[in-house]
């Protein structure tokens, strides 16, 4: 990386633990991200919920902001976006959408002649931001024709930033809904502490809110078979019988009381 790269990298990393409220320091690390490398436009969308196994987006954060309506078209058709795996894959990844499509077939695509068409989009390069095996929101940055494809050298600068912009998602997600947060933050050290999978974590944030098992398995596109299998290796792992003794975990007590 060179020297100049070096310093436009400090410099984004300064906004996101500058001290401005959160949207503001995601607006002007967008700004910051377009001009560094060369993009037309910026967008953040946050990750609150889980619908028919893929992620449900909202709140778009663009640069310009004349970007928005094209986020806003994507929040009610992201379930065809073909680049969804990548939100869904339980980790950071940083993903150009030409190294999966040539431009005649991104062209041909919902997602494209819905959303971006109207705004000459020609490449994409999406960053994943995850907590844990929990989807935060995606960071997307576009390119025109004339700006071209994106670079291995853009998605290395995108992976050395990614860890930063997780810790302002937290943030913004901690101002936003304290209580959540920490809930969050407790479950998130439970499914690291007995090393549950991605999968499994997921299953387990479903079923402390209450929903039955069929809500659940609807929710994952799985059946209720394959559900109680998945509920029967995290319940092994956490040393417990019944969904009653959850919670007690969640508040410190290892070793509920299972009568």
């Amino acid at each position: 990386m060179e020297k100049n790269d070096l310093i436009i990298l400090n410099d984004l990393i300064y906004h996101v633990y500058d001290s401005a409220p959160v949207r503001d320091r995601e607006e002007m690390l967008l700004n910051g991200l377009v001009r560094a490398l060369s993009c037309a436009y910026g967008s953040i969308l946050h990750s609150g919920s889980v619908q028919n196994g893929a992620p449900v987006f909202s709140d778009p954060v663009c640069v310009p902001e004349s970007f928005l309506p094209a986020e806003e078209a994507y929040l009610r058709i992201s379930q065809d976006d073909h680049m969804l795996w990548s939100s869904m894959a339980g980790h950071e990844n940083v993903a150009r959408e030409s190294e999966w499509l040539t431009p005649a077939k991104r062209r041909q695509t919902r997602i494209y002649t819905v959303c971006y068409e109207p705004f000459h989009v020609y490449d994409t390069l999406q960053t994943n931001l995850f907590d844990g095996a929990r989807l935060l929101g995606t960071l997307s940055l576009y390119r025109t024709r004339q700006q071209g494809e994106f670079s291995d050298e853009d998605v290395f600068f995108m992976h050395l930033l990614s860890s930063h912009l997780v810790r302002l998602l937290k943030e913004r997600e901690k101002r936003q809904n304290p209580s959540m947060a920490i809930t969050r933050e407790r479950i998130d050290k439970l499914c690291r502490a007995h090393d549950l999978t991605p999968r499994e974590s997921q299953i387990l944030q479903l079923l402390l809110t209450g929903k039955e098992d069929e809500l659940v398995a609807r929710e994952l596109s799985i059946s209720e078979g394959t559900l109680r299998k998945h509920v029967q290796h995290i319940y092994r792992k956490l040393g417990i019988r019944a969904r009653r003794q959850l919670l007690p975990l969640l508040t410190g007590d290892e070793s509920p009381d299972e009568n």
